[in-house]
């Protein structure tokens, strides 16, 4: 008897998530608004960015711009949760944004100034469970690898700027993010 409930319950296990569901996680669709909101942060993404490397100011002009784009879009995950009916995936969402906020405020998984956390978050805002996952760990390689050559040749004493780092991140993750469920679905 207790064979069979394993059996079972491995079963119920892989049928969890039917592919439908599967290919919902990682489609990344995004309302013509959201579109917007990409467009917006991707450009003051590029003068940040320009502005860090040349002066590691920008942030500081950024700051209220990036927490203003994630709370609109709180706001907007919320209708839409009201309006459409709220899915796990808003609710995962906002919960993986809210540990990256804690393990930022405990310098867990980076140490960087409040605004590039508020930038890692407006991103974020964006994406879906798997790809704010994704983000993540793309942030930390791509840290990884720049870090040297940010403290070298742009950083002041042991800091460095570190928003580079999360206009490649975004790039990369928007990449993949829009790309993968044609590269799944022309393989499978």
């Amino acid at each position: 008897m207790p064979i069979f409930d394993d059996l079972r319950l491995k079963r119920n296990i892989l049928y969890l998530f039917t592919y439908n569901d599967l290919m919902d996680l990682l489609d990344l669709i995004l309302s013509q608004f959201q579109l917007y909101g990409l467009i917006f942060l991707l450009g003051s993404f590029s003068v940040a960015t320009l502005s860090d490397l040349r002066r590691m100011s920008a942030q500081k002009e950024f700051l209220e711009v990036w927490l203003l784009f994630w709370l609109v879009f709180l706001g907007y995950d919320i209708y839409i949760g009201y309006t459409e009916g709220a899915d796990l995936q808003i609710y995962l969402k906002w919960g993986l944004i809210g540990l990256f906020i804690i393990s930022w405020f405990f310098k867990i998984l980076f140490r960087t100034a409040i605004a590039d956390a508020m930038a890692c978050i407006a991103v974020m805002s964006l994406l879906t469970p798997p790809f704010i996952i994704f983000f993540i760990l793309i942030l930390k390689i791509i840290d990884f690898l720049t870090r040297p050559f940010l403290k070298v040749g742009f950083g002041k004493k042991n800091y460095y700027p570190f928003l580079p780092a999360v206009t490649i991140s975004t790039v990369i993750t928007l990449f993949v993010a829009f790309r993968v469920v044609d590269w799944i679905e022309m393989y499978l």
